[in-house]
This record gives C-alpha cells, structure tokens and sequence, in this order.
C-alpha cells in the first residue's frame, strides 16, 4: 500500500534529492529569476512529502516556502497573495504546527472526518469568500487578475485550514487551486506580468500530482487509524 512505501527511508531519500534535481535543473533551464520559482517548488514538495506523513513540522517548512512566493508575487502585482499570506497562511501555518503536534500519536497525526453538513457549508463560504476578496481586491489600482487572485488565496487557505484542522478534503481544495493557480500563470505569462511564470505553471502541475498522491494517502492513513481503533471501540463497550 502506499502508505507503507511513502514511510520508507529510502523513499524520502529519493523523493528529497529528485526534487532538488527537478526544481533547480528546470529553474536553470528556464532562466527562472533569482531561481525562486525553484526554491518555492523545492519547498512545496518536500512540505508535500511530510504533509502525506502526518507529520507536524510540515507546516514551518511551508512557511519558508510562504516568504519565497511573497517575493515572487511581488514582482508580479500580485497583492492579495501577499496580503492572504501574512495575515493568514503564516498565522494558520502556526497554528497548524501546534495542533498537528497536540492530536498527533507515534508521531503522527490522528485524522477527523468530514461530514455532508460541513462540505456544503465550506463550499458556499469559499463561493462567497471569494466575491467578496475580489470586489476588494479590484479597487487596488495595481492589482492583477483581481477574482481569479481571490479564488485562488480563498481555495489554499480553505485547503491548509482543513488540513489543519485533520480532514483529508484539504487536499481536494488544493488540487482545484492548483488548476485555478495554473490559469493566473498562463494569463500572468501571455500578458508579461512575471518572469517566473514559465516555472510556476510547471510547478502547479507538479503540485496538481502531489495533492493528488497526498488525498490518497490521507484516505489510506484514515482507513489504517479506524482499522487500529476499532478494537479499542469494542474493548470499551465490553
């Protein structure tokens, strides 16, 4: 099963240094600027890896990779990202190492489930959320891509807070960013709003494979939890 191979050394090994290997050959390649969109790659698919994990401290590798996309959205006018960044990825990114770490057995996190109730009411909050940052958002006169801008920052925070609250859907919200993300880089490219666009479309697609391995390897770490708790369940009704 994946899971198993995922906690494999060797596996870490491996993923660690061909992650390096593609980030920074691609970065060079495509003369990514101050080679950030590598760094920024680099830093998401090894969050990714310890995310797949459950591991706390993926959170405080995400925020190293947080301060890169600062810059990186900088350069391209990008606003709300940074402004969603430090008002509520870094402070959630925080919070998520706390939480992670409190609910966490054997050094790994124990996962919750969702229900119907909470899906719906998370989509309409994402759907209005959205609206609502991007109707702000447009009347900063610079901005860039001002909704699609929003989407994206509304689907990634709704990802990392139900990651971080313990439910595997986190990573389908990310998975839909990613595409959205990708979308605002093909635009950010055709139209010469950043140098790094060729780079972060690649490392979107990348990102869309590793959320998707990560949704699944969240649903077999569910299952082996439920498998490990159902003894204790019965023991307790006896």
């Amino acid at each position: 099963m994946l899971i198993f191979f995922v906690k494999k050394k060797s596996f870490t090994y491996i993923f660690l240094i061909a992650s390096f290997c593609i980030s920074f050959g691609l970065g060079i390649l495509l003369s990514d600027k101050y080679l950030l969109g590598s760094i920024s790659l680099f830093f998401g698919c090894v969050q990714t890896l310890y995310t797949t994990k459950g591991k706390w401290f993926e959170a405080a590798i995400g925020i190293l990779g947080t301060l890169i996309s600062i810059i990186i959205c900088l350069f391209a006018g990008l606003y709300g990202s940074i402004i969603f960044a430090i008002v509520v990825y870094i402070p959630l990114s925080i919070f998520n190492v706390i939480n992670w770490k409190k609910h966490e057995s054997n050094t790994v996190v124990k996962l919750n489930k969702m229900t119907t109730t909470k899906s719906i009411i998370t989509i309409i909050s994402v759907i209005v959320s959205t609206t609502l940052i991007g109707l702000l958002l447009s009347l900063i006169p610079s901005q860039k891509l001002a909704f699609w801008d929003a989407c994206s920052n509304i689907l990634n925070i709704c990802g990392i807070l139900l990651i971080t609250l313990r439910y595997k859907e986190g990573w389908i919200f990310w998975i839909i960013c990613n595409f959205v993300e990708i979308t605002i880089w093909i635009l950010a490219l055709i139209n010469g709003y950043s140098q790094n666009a060729i780079m972060l479309i690649i490392k979107n697609i990348i990102y869309v494979g590793l959320n998707i391995w990560g949704y699944i390897a969240f649903i077999e770490l569910r299952k082996q939890q439920e498998i490990q708790s159902t003894p204790a369940t019965q023991k307790e009704m006896i």
